[in-house]
């Protein structure tokens, strides 16, 4: 079957591709949105019985609500998707959806905006590139995304790095949890590395207002990945629901391999196959490409048809500069009852993202978690894989390795459950060519298309950011008294490792004024394809330490305003 669109086909229903086709289709374009996975029935009932299905899963957590929407190439999970080609200790662990809406199903709402220095760090700090565009030319757009996703929060997160806005939130913010005020009581005073220690409120696409964009108020179940239970949190089926009450069309369960060109290089059909094993197209006047940092370059390398290279690689660069944060966890029994597992799972942080030190190390921010141990171990129920290297005490343990029952079991949830606490630090990354995603030659998934293979390592540059954020963590458990023996700064034996991705997936098609040194234009435009746009991440010549969220909608937003004037103007 052929599908013809008049204006915009979009490959992708995550944020990007769900902004893009809410707002073109507001002002009457024809789009058509392609998605490889399912649909999520977005009720109440319904999310509450994602959340009954990953209380009982065995999958990894950002899977395990909805194994049974995901594209076929997930459907056994994302570690046997990979092909890791391994450049030195790390493996890739960034992790994400292919459903309808997304990994945005699953993120945890931290709306941050990037500093003005994170798209100059090339001139600032003599690191990683700058960007095209400078962050005056996207704080009206950061304004309007955080109108259009719902942010919550103050401007001190911002104020610290030096980020100025032209308008207030939205939203007042969440009350900082009991565990924030807590440890700003106990660590008045810290200085760490030449700046004063502030604990601000988190900026957070959650509702502080009842009713706002027609969602509830959080009701704080602590529970935010992978899933808010009741829709408090924003996520892209808000404007996927927008989009298809408009007049959008989504064609789930298509998976695109491959994009054909004209003569004069302009994409003319998008290839999907079905579960079934069926194959169809689409035509449209303009594609854009919205799959994330890993499928967006796999199908670009897998359009090899027509041009050896595959698609808009005239610069070789598809592919490379694959960023993530690398994170930092450490675990500590705190003197005194702090209430963990209440409230998002993160409502403060310390906002250490800028400053003349990113000439030699990376920035990195540090949550404060309200949801005590579960990064570490699991807690309150158990993950063995984490287990290893952080405490025992999950209720697994108390249980099952410990024997505990009755009164004894009682005393130890409240001696220990009641004092967990938890810092999670996510530290910059630059962008290095050889870190990249190419296509595997042996390995195929389940709907036979080439696997994405992974080379990824990280840098000093990282490392020491990471060791750094150590450094910070162990003089916080110092202020809050702490016992030796009660805390724990180091998963891992080396200091330096991360303990985790944060499945922030950015570059692999950068963004840049010269062709030969980018893949898209200062407007996600393909050099070699006046047709096809990248939003996203994908297009971020640097990281920065802020989640890449906000970043991503601004820009869609922009660009999406950019396709307006293309297709009005003709």
């Amino acid at each position: 079957m052929s599908y013809n669109v008049a204006d915009v086909a979009i490959i992708g229903s995550g944020f990007a591709g769900a902004l893009i086709a809410s707002e073109l289709a507001e002002a009457g374009m024809d789009v058509t949105l392609l998605e490889a996975g399912l649909p999520f029935e977005d009720e109440r009932y319904a999310r509450k019985g994602r959340l009954e299905t990953f209380a009982r899963s065995d999958d990894a957590e950002i899977f395990a609500p909805y194994v049974d929407l995901l594209a076929p190439q997930e459907q056994k999970g994302k570690l046997e998707y990979y092909v890791q080609q391994r450049a030195g200790p790390e493996r890739f662990e960034g992790q994400y959806l292919r459903m309808v809406g997304g990994t945005g199903l699953a993120w945890l709402g931290t709306a941050l905006r990037f500093c003005p220095n994170d798209f100059r760090m090339m001139t600032a700090y003599g690191r990683g590139r700058d960007w095209p565009i400078s962050y005056a030319e996207l704080e009206p757009w950061y304004c309007l995304a955080e109108a259009a996703i719902g942010v919550a929060g103050t401007s001190d997160a911002d104020e610290f790095v030096g980020s100025p806005r032209s308008r207030p939130l939205p939203m007042p913010a969440i009350p900082q949890s009991y565990v924030d005020q807590y440890t700003m009581e106990r660590i008045k005073g810290l200085r760490f590395d030449h700046q004063d220690i502030q604990i601000v409120p988190t900026p957070q696409a959650r509702n502080s207002v009842d009713g706002y964009n027609g969602r509830p108020l959080c009701e704080g179940y602590s529970s935010c990945v992978p899933l808010c239970p009741v829709g408090a949190k924003y996520d892209p089926l808000v404007h996927i629901r927008h989009a298809l009450l408009n007049g959008a069309e989504l064609i789930a369960d298509a998976v695109v391999f491959k994009l054909d060109t004209s003569q004069d290089g302009r994409i003319t059909k998008a290839w999907f196959r079905r579960s079934d094993g069926s194959i169809e197209n689409l035509q449209a006047r303009i594609f854009v490409l919205a799959a994330n940092g890993i499928e967006t370059p796999k199908l670009l390398l897998q359009s090899n048809h027509q041009y050896g290279d595959g698609l808009a690689n005239e610069s070789g660069l598809v592919g490379r500069n694959l960023m993530d944060h690398a994170e930092k966890h450490s675990w500590a029994i705190v003197p005194d009852p702090i209430y963990p597992y209440r409230g998002p799972q993160s409502t403060s942080g310390i906002e250490l993202r800028d400053g003349a030190f990113r000439g030699r190390r990376a920035g990195f921010r540090t949550a404060l978690r309200n949801d005590g141990w579960r990064n570490i171990n699991g807690a309150p129920f158990d993950d063995v894989a984490r287990s290893s290297g952080g405490p025992t005490g999950t209720l697994f343990d108390l249980v099952s390795r410990q024997g505990l029952v009755g009164e004894e079991l009682f005393k130890a949830v409240r001696r220990n459950g009641l004092r967990q606490f938890a810092l999670q630090s996510v530290v910059e990354m630059l962008p290095e060519p050889e870190n990249r995603i190419t296509l595997s030659t042996e390995q195929r998934d389940q709907s036979g298309l080439p696997r994405p293979e992974i080379r990824f390592r990280l840098d000093e540059y990282t490392r020491d950011g990471i060791a750094a954020a150590g450094r910070l963590h162990l003089e916080i458990f110092r202020l809050l008294s702490c016992n030796p023996g009660q805390f724990g700064i180091d998963l891992q034996e080396d200091p330096t490792a991360s303990d985790s991705g944060g499945s922030h997936i950015m570059g692999t098609t950068v963004m840049g004024s010269v062709p030969k040194t980018s893949v898209v234009d200062a407007n996600c435009m393909t050099h070699a394809h006046k047709n096809l746009f990248i939003p996203g991440s994908a297009v971020f010549p640097t990281g920065a330490a802020a989640n890449p969220t906000l970043t991503i909608c601004a820009m869609s937003l922009r660009l999406a305003q950019h396709l307006r004037n293309i297709i009005q103007s003709n």
